[in-house]
């Protein structure tokens, strides 16, 4: 803290002293501020504390110790006091007050008993004399009119009111006449040089002499005997560094000067003269001074030894030695040396006063003497402007540094480098020492400022030692320089190496740790040698060796040697236990390297051409002289100086060369045959040419021999960037197969493959390019036999499929209507089959229909190897595929037995094989659909062994939807009994049998193949006059002859060949439960003939099962009745009332059913009147034929909203069909009547009986039937049973098909009548959606809603009955206006109603699993609302309905 001032100090002694009171303040009574003691504390104990510091270090020891002690002791005992000061004041602020009281009350006497006593004494003593003088008229009057009193007396005026001073303008005049006559008096008197600077005005004169002095003169009178008054001087001499703008004289010495200046104008015939002496005497003394002062500061603080002041005489002249320490190397080196004693140069700078001319500024000389522009560098005079002895050093040391380099820079031209130039600052000599030299690498010699030694360095150098050497050497006699230089130009091309390669994936080192140095060619290349590892190998090295020829050229000579990981010891072992054992290498053979071979080989080119030789050179010359050659612009120089090209190139070469070398090896060790390492044709890196590649096991012999002449080239490449890979490159002719790639269209196709280069695994790199040879070849013969049929134009493949890229390693198929699918084909050598992926090209709205179908069909393909009759089933089941994924597969309820909550995909589709899919309908129901050529779909429900249900009426729901396609080629129908007793296969009608062909057909492409080599599938069975004819049904009754393509579509048999070849039975072939995604083994791999690629696919499905399968058309009549699960209905067999029997399960033979409303203008749909269905479990398996319109309709989301597909909801109503009878036995109070279809479900309660049925017109819906018991007729009127059969119709038996809602449905039946009434006119309100006199809808919650999930889980039943009844209604605000895209307030609602008291509340029911939250404000408003309209409430009527109008009416929710 700084001490206060004087006055306040005094105070603080002052009230420190004694009792510590405050002057002016009486003893006793006087009170401080606890703040302003605390200060005056610390301030007199900081002023001790300074005093103490100021007197101790003139005392003993001994004294200083005592004094601190005192010190320490007065001080402690005053902090003392002054804590205990404050401990007494924290408690005695009820005494200041008391205190402040009484002295206020004592003062207030004081005053009284004073002023009454006062008062008292002016009544008796001073007033009784008192009289007012008599009044002034005179002068009051005088004061009143004229403002002015002129009666004061003469004599007291003159003394005190002062005289009139000059006015400004009499000022103005005089000192303009003292003006004139001081320059009257300058142009009459003889001035000095110096001082011709002047300024005259207001009576006086400036003369400025700049940087020494300023006067001011005047003149007192006019008369020209009158002497110059001086009256003031300025000095302006100053001291830039450190006088911060002080003067530098003191006032005294001013005023000495201002005195002897005066008498020197006085009796002076030159007085001006002598002014300009005397100051400029004293300013040059003061110049010298500060100098001098400078130079004492520069030697304490930073110049220390290397300046001294040799010589300093006041006044006069100043002399400064520099560069001491190199006169001390001097003294020490002819010490050492013990040379004769010489005077060493000593460099000195002298500012001196001229002798010559007393009027010049201060001199400058030197020693040793320089030359005269040198001295002019420097400067002759001390500038005046700037006095530094520093700047003015650092100016003669830079022209000395200057000197000397230059002289070095003579000597520099014997060791025979190139031009010096002297740059930078400070001033340097770069020295190049190579040819070209880079800035980096020159040579660069400096002179050290303080010291005056020569430094060298290098940036590009950083080799300390041999800089050290080159100073050293420099600042001696300079003996050894040139092998110095030579040392350092090696060292130089070294480091040009190293930074040469610093780019590149690799390290250089100049010593290895080679255990077998000794006697090894290494050992003899000389110390300046590098060795760089070859990038990617690890024991491999180029050693770089350096040697100077003659005219300062280097020789660069290249090696390669192959080194060993070792121990100490020379133990190559593997050692696991210690890590850093092989730490060590052992060197091999020493290999030379030629450089002129591997710089100037084939597309190796790397130097310019060479240069010309001296005579060329001369020649050149005597041209450009004689003027027949311009003289050509100097070349420049491509590259940086330090880049060294053909180092780069062998490291390259060698790292290129050393992987081929080994591959080839690996090569030769697998039999295939190479021509070794070459350069590629076009020159961009080195290849190894494959000649031979041996055969492909499992592929034909001519596909390899055909795919071998087209293989044109085989080479292997290495590509290093981003990684380092392998490039295997195939050249082959022109495919066999057209495709619609551009880049594929040449008369050449390259095929390139990409592996990891790793030295380590060459077998892998060698057996995965076999692999793809192998690809390849499996690829390519896929393709030959396909070529063969899709280029012949009879086949029309063409129309069917385009070939949209084979690139020999994968092939792209496109097909569909708009050719927007994709199928890519490979081989894949690991699994050894062909992969199949599927696409979609160009404006495709879904993904390719075929996808989950790729592994039946990339199964079947590796097996069968036949690519024409893939693109035909793929043509053929695009439609049909299409239309299944058309279905939806969202999450809903599946409850299975008393698994009410099982979640299970709406509808899930498992592919069998690659014409047969299964379609389940949340996990429950199932269908088979087969493919089949001529656009036609054969459907059947799966088989009740493989875990799935039979669907009934599923036979005719599908007869609804055959169309003109189908019942077009069956001219004849069977009647509605003959569903019940199917007819036998076995006389089946021959022309029914093909009447399915719609007019002749070409046949797939396989089927027209030619006995003459031409194809390579039988002939047809027809005879040769007419190709298209189909072949007859007799001839599959041959023996040995497969049936005809034809047949494929024969209908399924009746269900006595159950366990038929395509039966689920047949362990043969087994189709995997819909659990199990595994496909189904073709047909073809089980020994059933197929001939083309649509009959092997589309016919077998059409086979499977049938009785032609094995045995030709031979089959037992069913009229026999010995069919297992077949009816026991006594009549004749179909045989003997038709002759010959057709497939049961074709649709022409059943009756059609009419179809759904407003479908009647559908195509291909035909209408007919409805008929009664009678259950037979097994009709639905009989497969029904539908075309591809058809099937696509049946899976077409329609209707309202168009969310579900007639499918979807003929499976809905299964469900609800199904599941119905067991909601009713579970639940009370509902009772099932035995009813004799199985289709309709009946049940009743107390009051009414209910019958639930399909629509029969559409199959697509159910409808419930109310009717009052005999005995309680009169009870429910129609209007009500009507609203409830609409509400079963519309909100139950629909999407999404929800069991619990159908379940919580069934819970509001056995109501008793009143509630039930009232649950029914709620329903008329949502059916009825009325918003009159109402601010909200209502809608009854059959399920839990997601929002309520924290009651029970979602899609639960939401309506229980026990004593009491829960149900949940959704309100909907409907009398706002909302802006489009808002949705309007919808909450739910949680009635609990009570029978017994007839009331109903909002349930209260805690949270599952959850800590008890805060009720919302809809929660809070219905409870409130609730609350107050149960006081109001009839007792007499059921209180459902009104609670639940009332809140439509009148409920207020808040935001």
């Amino acid at each position: 803290m700084p001490p206060i001032d004087g006055q306040m100090q005094g105070q603080m002694q002052g009230q420190m002293q004694g009792q510590m009171q405050v002057p002016g303040v009486p003893q006793g009574g006087g009170t401080i501020a606890l703040d302003i003691l605390i200060n005056y504390i610390i301030q007199r104990t900081y002023h001790d504390l300074t005093v103490l510091s100021e007197l101790l270090p003139r005392k003993t020891d001994m004294e200083r110790k005592i004094e601190i002690v005192q010190f320490a002791t007065r001080t402690r005992q005053l902090f003392i006091r002054l804590l205990a000061l404050v401990k007494w004041a924290s408690s005695a602020t009820k005494v200041d007050k008391c205190s402040e009281i009484c002295n206020l009350l004592e003062q207030q006497s004081m005053w009284f008993v004073d002023t009454a006593d006062m008062l008292a004494k002016m009544a008796r003593e001073t007033l009784v004399n008192a009289r007012l003088p008599n009044f002034s008229i005179p002068c009051a009057i005088d004061v009143l009119t004229l403002g002015t009193y002129p009666r004061l007396p003469t004599c007291i005026r003159e003394k005190i009111v002062p005289e009139d001073s000059i006015t400004p303008a009499e000022k103005r005049l005089t000192l303009s006449k003292l003006t004139q006559v001081i320059q009257y008096r300058l142009v009459s008197t003889d001035l000095p040089q110096q001082m011709r600077k002047l300024r005259v005005e207001n009576g006086r004169v400036k003369f400025v002499v700049e940087h020494e002095f300023e006067v001011t003169l005047t003149l007192m009178g006019d008369s020209p005997t009158i002497p110059w008054r001086l009256l003031d001087i300025n000095i302006l001499v100053d001291d830039p560094e450190t006088g911060n703008g002080k003067s530098l004289v003191h006032s005294l010495q001013v005023n000495y000067i201002h005195q002897l200046a005066q008498s020197r104008l006085l009796d002076n015939d030159r007085p001006i003269h002598d002014l300009y002496r005397v100051l400029h005497s004293f300013c040059q003394s003061l110049q010298l001074e500060v100098l001098y002062s400078q130079t004492q500061r520069l030697i304490r603080e930073r110049m220390g030894d290397s300046i001294r002041v040799e010589e300093y005489l006041v006044g006069k002249s100043l002399v400064v030695s520099y560069w001491r320490d190199q006169l001390k190397r001097e003294k020490q080196q002819q010490q050492q040396q013990q040379q004769p004693q010489h005077e060493p140069v000593v460099y000195k700078l002298t500012m001196h006063v001229s002798e010559e001319d007393w009027g010049r500024p201060l001199q400058i000389s030197h020693s040793p003497p320089m030359s005269p522009e040198e001295s002019h560098r420097v400067g002759l005079a001390i500038k005046s402007n700037h006095l530094s002895i520093e700047r003015l050093l650092m100016q003669t040391i830079e022209v000395r540094t200057h000197a000397k380099l230059q002289d070095l820079a003579k000597e520099m031209k014997r060791y025979k480098v190139d031009k010096c130039e002297m740059k930078d600052l400070p001033t340097t000599l770069h020295i190049p020492v190579l040819q070209p030299c880079m800035e980096s690498e020159h040579l660069r010699i400096m002179i050290d400022s303080q010291r005056g030694t020569m430094m060298a360095s290098t940036p590009a150098q950083t080799d300390l030692q041999i800089i050290e050497d080159i100073t050293e050497c420099l600042n001696s006699d300079k003996k050894g320089l040139d092998k110095l230089i030579v040392n350092l130009r090696l060292q130089l091309c070294l480091l040009r190496c190293e930074k040469s390669i610093q780019y590149l994936q690799t390290t250089c080192l100049r010593h290895l740790p080679l255990i077998n140095l000794e006697n090894h060619p290494l050992d003899s290349l000389g110390p300046h040698k590098l060795y760089i590892r070859i990038p990617k190998q690890s024991n491999h090295y180029v050693v770089l060796s350096l040697r100077e020829k003659k005219d300062r050229c280097v020789e660069f000579k290249y090696y390669l040697v192959e080194t060993t990981a070792c121990t100490a010891d020379g133990t190559e072992l593997d050692l696991a236990d210690d890590i850093g054992a092989k730490l060590f290498r052992s060197a091999g053979r020493l290999l030379p390297l030629d450089t002129f071979a591997f710089t100037h080989g084939p597309y190796s080119k790397v130097f310019d051409d060479e240069d010309e030789t001296e005579v060329e050179l001369q020649r050149r010359k005597r041209k450009v002289l004689l003027g027949e050659l311009e003289e050509p612009h100097a070349k420049r120089q491509k590259g940086a100086a330090y880049y060294v090209p053909e180092l780069s190139y062998i490291l390259a070469s060698c790292e290129e060369r050393i992987p081929l070398v080994a591959v080839g090896h690996e090569f030769e060790r697998n039999g295939v045959v190479h021509s070794g390492i070459q350069v590629d044709s076009e020159g961009s890196c080195f290849c190894l040419s494959i000649l031979s590649l041996p055969d492909v096991e499992g592929c034909e012999k001519k596909a390899c021999d055909g795919l071998k002449k087209s293989l044109l080239s085989l080479k292997l490449r290495i590509l290093n960037k981003p990684s380092r890979n392998w490039i295997v490159e195939f050249l082959f002719a022109k495919a066999p197969l057209d495709t619609a790639n551009k880049k594929e269209s040449g008369p050449v196709q390259r095929v390139i493959f990409m592996h990891e280069l790793n030295l380590d695994n060459l077998k892998k790199v060698v057996r995965e390019v076999i692999d793809e040879w192998c690809s390849i070849c499996h690829l390519y013969s896929l393709i030959t036999d396909f070529a063969e049929i899709y280029n012949d134009q009879r086949s029309g493949l063409r129309s069917t499929v385009d070939v949209h890229s084979y690139s020999y390693r994968k092939l792209t198929l496109v097909y569909g209507p708009n050719k927007s699918s994709l199928i890519h084909i490979q081989w894949k050598s690991d699994s050894k089959q062909f992969t199949v992926t599927f696409g979609t090209i160009g404006p495709s709205i879904t993904l390719n229909p075929h996808v989950i179908m790729s592994t039946q069909i990339q199964q079947h393909l590796s097996c069968h190897r036949n690519l024409a009759q893939i693109a035909q089933v793929l043509h053929d089941t695009w439609s049909p595929m299409m239309s299944i994924n058309k279905l939806t597969n969202i999450i809903m309820h599946a409850p299975i037995g008393n698994n009410a909550n099982r979640l299970a995909q709406s509808f899930c589709v498992i592919p069998q094989s690659t014409t047969h899919v299964r379609i389940s309908y949340r996990n429950i129901s199932s269908i088979d659909v087969h493919f089949r050529s001529n656009k036609i779909v054969a459907i059947e429900s799966s088989k009740v062994v493989e875990g799935f249900n039979p669907i009934s009426l599923l036979k005719t729901f599908l007869n609804m939807y055959v169309d003109d396609a189908i019942i077009g080629r069956h001219n004849r129908r069977m009647s509605t009994t003959e569903d019940d007793n199917p007819s036998s296969p076995g006389g089946m009608d021959t022309m029914d049998m093909f009447s399915l062909s719609s007019g002749p057909s070409m046949g797939s492409p396989a089927s027209r193949q030619r006995q003459d080599g031409g194809l390579r599938f039988p002939s047809p069975m027809t005879p040769p006059s007419n190709p298209h004819t189909p072949a007859s049904p007799s001839a599959a009754r041959m023996s040995g002859i497969a049936p005809s393509p034809s047949t494929a579509l024969i209908g399924t048999p009746s269900p006595g060949t159950l366990l038929g070849a395509g039966s689920p039975g047949n362990p043969q072939l087994h189709v995997p439960s819909p659990s199990s995604f595994v496909p189904t083994p073709s047909p073809g791999s089980l020994g059933i003939h197929m001939q083309s690629p649509a009959s092997q696919f589309m016919g077998s499905q059409g086979m499977e099962g049938s009785p032609f399968a094995s045995s030709g058309l031979a089959m037992p009549s069913p009229g026999q009745r010995n069919w297992p699960n077949s009816p026991s209905v006594p009549g004749p067999s179909p045989v003997s009332r038709h002759g010959t029997a057709t497939s049961p399960g074709h649709p022409a033979l059943h009756s059609p059913q009419t179809m759904k409303d407003g479908e009647h203008g559908k195509p291909g749909m035909m209408g007919h009147p409805s008929r009664v269905f009678t259950h037979r479990s097994w009709a639905a398996s009989i497969p029904t034929l539908l075309s591809h319109n058809a099937f696509d309709t049946l899976l077409t989301p329609s209707g309202q909203g168009k969310v579900t597909s007639p499918l979807e909801r003929f499976f809905g109503c299964v469900l609800f069909t199904r599941n119905l009878p067991r909601i009713i036995q579970n639940e009370e109070n509902l009772n099932l009547v035995r009813s004799s279809d199985a289709n309709v479900v009946i049940f009743k309660v107390d009051t009414l009986q209910f019958r639930v049925s399909f629509n029969a017109s559409t199959l697509q819906s159910l409808h419930m039937n109310a009717t009052n018991l005999p005995d309680s007729r009169d009870q429910f009127p129609t209007e009500l049973i009507n609203i409830l059969e609409r509400f079963f119709d519309l909100k139950v038996a629909t999407h999404p098909y929800k069991v619990n809602a159908l379940r919580a449905f069934c819970r509001l039946l056995p109501l008793p009548s009143r509630i039930l009434k009232d649950c029914i006119q709620i329903m008329r309100l949502e059916m009825m959606n009325e918003t009159r006199n109402t601010k909200w809808t209502v809608a009854f919650c059959l399920t839990i809603p997601p929002s309520a999930a924290s009651i029970a889980p979602a899609g639960t039943a939401a309506i229980a009955v026990k004593q009491k009844m829960v149900l949940m209604l959704q309100l909907t605000r409907a009398d706002v206006q909302l802006p489009i895209g808002v949705e309007p307030q919808s909450i739910i609602v949680q009635l609990l109603y009570d029978f017994n008291a007839n009331t109903v509340i909002q349930m209260e029911v805690p949270s599952r699993n959850q800590p008890a939250q805060q009720p919302t404000q809809a929660h809070m408003a219905v409870s409130a609302f609730l609350k107050k309209i149960e006081m109001h409430q009839n007792t007499n009527e059921c209180a459902l309905f009104p609670t639940v109008h009332k809140l439509m009416q009148g409920l207020v929710v808040p935001g």
